[in-house]
């Protein structure tokens, strides 16, 4: 059975369909238009070489301003629509819905801490259909924490927090859903093979695991 798209995935998505549609259209615009003037206005024979400037009438000067107009509109609402979407400190999750995890990077891992001080390293579970609120920090150098599935990336960097929000899919009838948090950041010769695992999981059986774990069997390797 295949993967539900991330929520965050969905709206990425679709934000960058509308601008492409957009930006077709704005082409096949230009291009009708260049042709068209390109053959009304060709040079023709015993015609001047230089064709006498057209003054620029009212209407022209409307026409002109409605068009600019649009595409103000446009690119505004799409820059709005993109600045909603990035995921960062200005728009967490609320933290009374959220899990909040605590995010370690190190050379070359993340390590995992859990509300009631469970560590792990190299693999995050998390429930299904729930908000997740990375609080994302480096040990040593900078790295980057990526999940491309859901279209979000930030920067962890070594004596500060970033905060980064998601929301997870409901399993839709696949026992549990796994994706890939890699690190994005140019962080030494281990970069490469900087990755952890993100398995989204049933919230009853995610529950019961969470449960079963104590910071006694919290598994901290380096870092």
């Amino acid at each position: 059975m295949s993967q539900p798209m991330p929520p965050s995935a969905i709206d990425w998505n679709n934000l960058f369909y509308l601008a492409a549609y957009i930006a077709l259209i704005a082409v096949a615009i230009v291009m009708v238009a260049m042709v068209y003037f390109v053959i009304k206005y060709r040079q023709r024979k015993g015609q001047t070489k230089f064709i006498t400037p057209i003054g620029l009438s009212k209407s022209r000067a409307r026409e002109a301003m409605i068009f600019a107009s649009i595409s103000i509109i446009l690119l505004l609402s799409l820059t709005i629509a993109s600045y909603r979407l990035t995921p960062n400190a200005r728009f967490p999750p609320p933290v009374s819905e959220s899990l909040v995890i605590k995010v370690t990077a190190y050379q070359w891992d993340f390590r995992f801490t859990y509300p009631n001080g469970y560590n792990i390293t190299g693999t995050c579970n998390v429930p299904a259909n729930k908000s997740i609120i990375f609080n994302v920090t480096s040990t040593d150098v900078m790295h980057g924490f990526g999940l491309m599935d859901f279209r979000v990336k930030i920067e962890a960097i070594p004596g500060r927090y970033n905060i980064i929000g998601i929301t997870t899919p409901s399993l839709d009838g696949n026992s549990e859903l796994n994706y890939t948090i890699r690190c994005f950041e140019y962080c030494g010769v281990g970069h490469t093979d900087m990755s952890a695992a993100l398995t989204v999981m049933d919230p009853t059986a995610f529950n019961q695991w969470l449960s079963n774990q104590t910071t006694s069997n919290s598994t901290v390797p380096g870092g």
